[in-house]
């Protein structure tokens, strides 16, 4: 891994290196620009991902390259979190683990209360176009697509209590209730790049849409429920590996950029 780590980790610096000399002034022309990147994003979701998530954020980190000619070459990574998980506890957890409020017993007899929220990541490279347009060549709207992998999950947290641990949840075991998947990723964007001579007022605002083709990544699911047929209890059992679902996320996200240029010195004039 080191091998292949450090040297993108030179090139990167090379690159950032050659273009922090850039003379032209970006006001005036089109130039070459490294930019560090840091987003936020509010995601509503679609097809299989509405079935057991709600709206969702999204906060990351990127490096985007934009070339004179206006072509875009970005890789950002992306932390997903929410707080709207769908279903009542006995759907969500399997019967005979919580109360309908969402209780569970820990190993000391009394009452715990679990806590329920989405969590996953995303990860992509991206090719798009930017067409100048607005106070200097280097701003305009944009498109841009890419491919990645995105991963999503029930995440299961409880209170903490001394002496009171709720056993069937608790270190691994919550892995089997989690429901955990991920897959390949496709991306497309449209939105604003703003570039300045300032590293302050450099930022972009774009309409997204990620849709991912995901499959199940753990091979076992521990939640229990009643068979309408025998009325014994059975468990969900071995995941489906051939089973795949669609997860799209949409909405708008906010990007500030900061560029590795310097800003070209005023001119002075003496007499």
């Amino acid at each position: 891994m080191r091998r292949i780590i450090l040297p993108i980790l030179f090139c990167l610096c090379l690159t950032v290196g050659a273009l922090a000399q850039q003379p032209k002034s970006i006001m005036q022309n089109s130039i070459p620009v490294a930019m560090f990147q840091a987003t936020y994003a509010f995601h509503v979701p679609g097809l299989d991902t509405k079935v057991l998530y709600g709206v969702s954020h999204n906060v990351g980190g990127g490096f985007c390259y934009k070339t004179a000619s206006n072509w875009l070459l970005t890789f950002n990574g992306n932390y997903i979190y929410g707080t709207k998980v769908k279903g009542d506890r006995v759907e969500l957890m399997g019967e005979g683990i919580t109360t309908d409020a969402g209780e569970i017993i820990g190993s000391g007899g009394s009452f715990t209360m679990l806590e329920l929220n989405q969590r996953g990541f995303h990860f992509q490279g991206e090719v798009g176009k930017l067409f100048p347009l607005g106070p200097n060549p280097n701003c305009g709207f944009f498109v841009q697509g890419g491919l990645g992998y995105l991963q999503n999950r029930l995440r299961i947290d409880y209170q903490q209590a001394l002496l009171n641990t709720p056993l069937p949840v608790d270190k691994d075991y919550r892995f089997g209730y989690d429901r955990m998947r991920g897959g390949p990723a496709a991306h497309f964007e449209v939105g604003y790049l703003l570039l300045n001579d300032t590293r302050l007022l450099n930022l972009s605002v774009a309409l997204e849409v990620t849709y991912a083709r995901t499959h199940d990544l753990r091979d076992y699911d521990f939640r229990v429920f009643t068979n309408p047929e025998t009325g014994v209890m059975e468990p969900v059992g071995y995941t489906d590996p051939n089973k795949r679902y669609n997860d799209l996320y949409y909405g708008i996200r906010v990007t500030w950029d900061i560029p590795t240029y310097e800003r070209r010195p005023q001119d002075y004039y003496y007499y």
